[in-house]
């Protein structure tokens, strides 16, 4: 019976999505302009930094290693795109 837990979301862009957030108030949050959150989504999250990374745990009151990881899947996600 030893069966692993899938989670509701594999990285930050579901969670976004399962929770409703308006992607607007992500880019508040992380203190960047709308436009500057869109080039990051379209990057793989690439140049999000560990201080905006904390911001949008403390929005999302999760652990920070959780939102690390959420976005690090993103970045993963295009790493493997980006070698096919």
């Amino acid at each position: 019976m030893d069966q692993s837990v899938k989670p509701l979301y594999e990285d930050i862009l579901e969670l976004i999505e399962f929770r409703g957030i308006k992607q607007g108030k992500i880019a508040e949050v992380m203190q960047m302009s709308y436009n500057n959150w869109y080039k990051s989504r379209q990057k793989h999250l690439r140049n999000v930094s560990i201080h905006e990374i904390s911001e949008l745990a403390a929005f999302l009151d999760l652990p920070v290693e959780q939102i690390f990881s959420l976005c690090h899947a993103v970045y993963k996600q295009g790493s493997l795109q980006s070698s096919d």
